[in-house]
């Protein structure tokens, strides 16, 4: 049996019995992980995008780890957000659960959702730039677009980090509208 400590960020919650529940997390040191908790009265409900500390149980041959002494770190409030908010990012939770593979251990992206979830003045466009920002890291944004003006923020996305990405604040509803069809 081995014990290590990490933080991670809930990707996907499955119900397997009353009280008993399968996370995917990613976490920071280890990549893609499933564990196992059984949910008692005196904890907090964990909730998808939420980023913990934790540490996790594991032992040869196991596909299902063991999670305990859990600290919530930081949560989406979903209740202060609107519709269309919340969608973005879940869109961003969604990309880091299929798009990442189990094995690999992305740093740079775990560290935007972590940022994305700790900022407090997080909206709609900061969280499609954010999107965007994590596509990039995974290879996956074409940096070419019909509009000139589209293809300098994902030249600037490409570039840059995001604290300074989310200084891009000019945005009108037209370039907003093909940010966000960019997959």
């Amino acid at each position: 049996m081995t014990l290590f400590k990490t933080k991670a960020i809930i990707l996907k919650i499955s119900k397997v019995k009353d009280k008993d529940f399968i996370y995917d997390i990613f976490t920071f040191d280890y990549g893609r992980i499933k564990v196992q908790k059984k949910e008692h009265k005196k904890e907090k409900t964990m909730d998808l995008g939420y980023i913990i500390n934790c540490e996790i149980e594991t032992k040869e041959q196991r596909d299902i780890h063991k999670i305990k002494n859990i600290k919530i770190k930081s949560e989406f409030r979903y209740e202060w957000r609107d519709y269309a908010t919340i969608n973005e990012y879940i869109i961003i939770i969604w990309i880091v659960y299929h798009k990442l593979p189990e094995w690999l251990v992305f740093k740079d992206v775990f560290e935007i959702v972590e940022e994305v979830n700790e900022t407090k003045n997080i909206d709609e466009m900061k969280l499609i730039l954010s999107r965007l920002k994590v596509i990039n890291l995974l290879w996956e944004l074409d940096l070419k677009h019909p509009d000139e003006l589209v293809q300098k923020v994902l030249k600037f996305i490409n570039k840059n980090k995001l604290k300074d990405i989310f200084k891009l604040s000019w945005f009108d509803q037209i370039i907003k509208e093909k940010l966000m069809r960019i997959e």
